[in-house]
């Protein structure tokens, strides 16, 4: 049985983490250690963090460095570089895992294996429930709330101009952790960057179920929101702003044009806005 490198990053969490921390204990799947980083808090997150130690000393570590408060997407990814393990998995600290993420995630992965090869950069991901704070069911679908296609994680090019994978259901090989190392465009997610590198050197693949029970409040940094008009209009007047970031990763990403980016962010909006109808 493989082990697997669960990476969770908190800040101010204290509200949702110990039901977060105990689902990860509630897996069928149970080899696996969690490498938490914390990013600055100031409640009582840490605290809540060591008594889950103290009750699980083997299988709880915590990465201490002198960064301070870098955000999530930088601190997922400096949890990323400081882990060694075949399998990474990534924690948000507000959600609730389903019992079998971790098993299921797994077989997927070693369907991918099986398929092309080890050596390869690889991810599996999931869609989630979507769920309010007190986990009463919003929407059984993910993909359907925000009208996504996890197809379009085969092309690296609609990916990066649509990312479709969200990070807390995401399974990676370690040739996927060399090929995303080092975080070179800090616009994009860490989740995005990951999908768009592995979309580009190796495989990807999804599960067709939702795995995680993905909390909704009112201090999400990155949250669900219901795909329709409004959120078209609102991305619409933050056009000169996504401009800007499609240019830097466009200089990054020498291989796609801002034009062919643009041209599929048209694209893909406009058959979620048709299958919203």
């Amino acid at each position: 049985m493989v082990k697997i490198c669960i990476l969770l990053s908190t800040y101010n969490g204290e509200k949702y983490l110990g039901e977060q921390l105990d689902s990860l204990f509630a897996q069928t799947y149970e080899n696996f250690e969690i490498l938490v980083r914390d990013d600055g808090s100031n409640d009582k997150t840490m605290e809540i963090i060591k008594s889950f130690q103290d009750r699980y000393p083997s299988q709880i570590k915590i990465l201490k460095d002198s960064f301070g408060n870098i955000g999530s997407a930088y601190s997922f990814m400096r949890l990323l570089e400081g882990s060694n393990s075949e399998y990474f998995m990534f924690c948000d600290q507000d959600d609730v895992w389903m019992k079998n993420k971790i098993k299921h995630s797994v077989q997927k992965m070693q369907e991918l294996e099986e398929k092309y090869a080890k050596d390869i950069p690889l991810m599996v991901f999931s869609d989630l429930r979507v769920v309010d704070e007190k986990l009463n069911t919003v929407d059984m679908s993910f993909w359907h709330y925000q009208k996504l296609s996890p197809e379009i994680s085969k092309n690296q090019k609609k990916l990066l101009a649509q990312n479709v994978i969200t990070g807390c259901t995401v399974m990676i090989n370690k040739e996927a952790k060399y090929v995303s190392l080092p975080f070179a465009v800090d616009t994009m997610m860490h989740d995005h960057w990951i999908g768009v590198n592995v979309a580009k050197y190796g495989k990807i693949a999804w599960l067709p179920e939702q795995t995680v029970l993905y909390r909704q409040h009112s201090v999400n940094v990155a949250g669900a929101h219901r795909f329709g008009l409004v959120y078209v209009a609102q991305k619409m007047l933050n056009l000169i702003n996504i401009f800007k970031k499609q240019k830097r990763v466009v200089k990054h990403f020498k291989n796609v044009t801002i034009f062919e980016l643009i041209f599929w962010k048209i694209q893909i909006n406009i058959k979620r806005l048709l299958e919203r109808q």
